[in-house]
C-alpha cells in the first residue's frame, strides 16, 4: 500500500510538471483546441517533453515524440489532458502513444467532449497499455472555456472592466484614457492573447477607435476575432480595427449595408442579443470570449447573466458621481443585486485586480487561470 502511495506522489509531480508545460500555450493556443503538455519519463528521468503550440498544429504528445532522442518504448506519458482517440486536422494521439511503445498513460482529466471521454483511453488499455486517471485542479483551469464549450455549446466569457475606486470608468466628459496604470493595460493584453474572440459595442469604437488587438512582446497566437454591436451599422469604414489581419464581425440588424471587409451577423430584434452572439461564437469554436465595452454593452452581458468572470482593474482614483458608471444596470433592491464569489484579488501596479466568478449560471466549469 506505502509503495502505491509513493508511486501515486510520484505521477502526480510528474502531471503537474507536464500542466506546467501546457500553461506554456495559454497566449498560443487561442482558438478552439484545448491546452495540453505531456512529457514521457523512463527509469525515473524525463526524456522528452512537449506541448501543444498553435490552434490545428500537433498536439502535445507529437511534439514530445519529435523532441525525443532515444527510444521511447516503455516509458511512462504524463498528460495533462486524455490523448485524443479521432481524427481531426491532426492523427489521434493515443495512436501515435501505442506506435512508440509507451508502457503506461497518466492522465490529469478525461476529455470533456462527452462524444470521445474514455475513448482515447479504452484504445490504449486495448493495446496493452496501463492507464491511470489521478484528477489536479490545476488542469482543469488551464481550458475554462474548452470544458464549458464541450459540455454547453458556449464560450466561457470574460468581462473586464478598468474603473476608479467609486466604480467609475470615464470622467464626467467622457474621457476615460488611461485609468488604470500601464501594468494593468499590459494585463489585459494578456487577457486578450488567450482569447478567440473580443466583443465591444460602436460607441467604444466611435469614441476611442481601438484596434482591439494583441500587443506584448512574448510569442502569441493568432489575433482573436473582433466583434462590434453596432445595431445601426455606424462603424467607420476606416476604423483601426481594420488594420490587423483577424476577422471583424459587426452584430447589426437586417438592411444595415457595409463595406465588404467586414462580416455581418444580422439580428432581428431591437438590439443585439448578448446570448445568442456568445452562442453563435461557440458554434464557431471560439472557446473564450473577452468582453472590453462601455457601460451599456457591460451592462448587458451582466443583466443577460451570460458571464463566467468578471475581471476589475481598480485604480486608486476618485472620479466623482457624475462619471460614467462600470455598467448600466439597474438594481432598485438589494435582493436584485448581481453578485458572484471573489475568485482572486491582486495588486498589479498601482492597481488591484478583483476577478468575481459567476456562480448563479451553474455553467461555470472551473476557475480560470489569470
Amino acid at each position: 500500500m506505502r509503495c502505491r502511495n509513493v508511486q501515486k506522489d510520484v505521477d502526480r509531480l510528474y502531471l503537474k510538471s507536464a500542466i506546467q508545460l501546457a500553461a506554456k500555450g495559454l497566449h498560443l493556443v487561442t482558438r478552439n483546441n484545448p491546452r495540453v503538455g505531456c512529457l514521457f519519463v523512463k527509469h525515473g528521468q524525463v526524456v522528452s517533453r512537449g506541448f501543444h503550440r498553435r490552434d490545428g498544429g500537433p498536439h502535445a504528445e507529437i511534439e514530445a515524440i519529435r523532441n525525443a532522442t532515444g527510444d521511447l518504448s516503455d516509458c511512462v506519458a504524463y498528460v495533462s489532458l486524455e490523448p485524443c482517440s479521432t481524427h481531426g486536422r491532426t492523427p489521434p494521439c493515443c495512436e501515435a502513444l501505442i506506435d512508440v511503445g509507451v508502457g503506461r498513460v497518466v492522465v490529469a482529466e478525461s476529455d470533456p467532449n462527452p462524444f470521445v471521454s474514455g475513448q482515447g483511453l479504452k484504445r490504449l488499455e486495448k493495446s496493452g497499455i496501463e492507464v491511470s486517471i489521478i484528477e489536479i485542479p490545476e488542469a482543469e483551469s488551464l481550458n475554462p472555456g474548452y470544458r464549458k464549450r464541450m459540455k454547453y455549446g458556449q464560450p466561457f466569457v470574460r468581462l473586464k472592466v478598468g474603473m476608479s475606486v467609486d466604480g467609475r470608468v470615464g470622467a464626467a466628459n467622457g474621457e476615460s484614457q488611461w485609468i488604470t496604470c500601464s501594468k494593468s493595460r499590459i494585463d489585459v493584453h494578456k487577457l486578450r492573447a488567450r482569447s478567440g474572440a473580443i466583443v465591444s459595442g460602436i460607441g467604444t469604437v466611435l469614441a476611442d477607435d481601438p484596434r482591439l488587438n494583441v500587443r506584448l512582446d512574448s510569442e502569441v497566437g493568432p489575433s482573436p476575432i473582433r466583434v462590434i454591436f453596432d445595431t445601426d451599422g455606424r462603424i467607420p469604414p476606416n476604423a483601426k480595427l481594420l488594420e490587423t489581419e483577424s476577422k471583424v464581425i459587426v452584430v447589426c440588424r437586417d438592411g444595415v449595408e457595409l463595406p465588404e471587409n467586414f462580416t455581418t451577423w444580422r439580428h432581428t430584434s431591437e438590439r443585439g442579443d448578448a446570448r445568442e452572439v456568445v452562442t453563435r461564437l461557440g458554434e464557431e469554436g471560439v472557446n473564450e470570449v473577452l468582453v472590453e465595452a462601455g457601460p451599456e454593452l457591460t451592462g448587458t452581458f451582466l443583466n443577460s447573466g451570460v458571464w463566467d468572470e468578471l475581471v476589475v482593474y481598480m485604480a486608486p482614483l476618485v472620479l466623482g458621481f457624475e462619471g460614467m458608471p462600470m455598467a448600466k444596470v439597474k438594481i432598485d433592491q438589494l435582493s436584485d443585486a448581481i453578485g458572484g464569489r471573489v475568485a482572486s484579488v491582486e495588486q498589479i501596479g498601482d492597481d488591484v485586480r478583483i476577478v468575481i466568478e459567476n456562480v448563479s449560471s451553474g455553467k461555470l466549469q472551473t476557475r480560470s487561470i489569470i
